[in-house]
């Protein structure tokens, strides 16, 4: 390779890397942070917490279980508009606490999934240490 061809092949590299790493949330009301969590990474990482009965924190899940990334979604947008609690976070990041269910959504403009939902081993005690 020659050592033109060699620069652009790095010039192309370094043009194209921070976009491919910066990919961010789209989202822009609580309807679509919602369905992109839900459809992200988190309904496939966390769904065996939202089990009706499921134990976590001393809390079993009170709901009936969460079948699909829609039904979470759903759940996720009433948590959103209506929480037990809610706080800006460092980084574009804001969370939400649900005390009935023990579920905690933190949504992220830095992630192309827009952040994550679950629900945490140490219930409100992780909420409440979120900065």
């Amino acid at each position: 390779m020659t050592l033109l061809k060699r620069f652009a092949a790095t010039l192309l590299l370094l043009v194209t890397l921070p976009a491919l790493a910066h990919a961010a949330c789209t989202a822009t009301n609580n309807t679509e942070y919602s369905a992109a969590i839900a459809h992200g990474h988190a309904y496939t990482k966390h769904s065996a917490e939202f089990v009706h009965g499921k134990v976590i924190d001393g809390l079993a899940f009170p709901d009936p279980t969460i079948a699909n990334a829609d039904e979470f979604a759903t759940f996720l947008l009433g948590i959103m508009n209506a929480p037990t609690e809610s706080k800006p976070l460092a980084n574009n990041r804001y969370a939400y606490w649900h005390t009935p269910t023990g579920t905690v959504i933190i949504t992220n403009d830095n992630a192309n999934d827009c952040g994550t939902a679950f629900r945490p081993l140490t219930g409100k005690t992780y909420y409440d240490n979120l900065s």
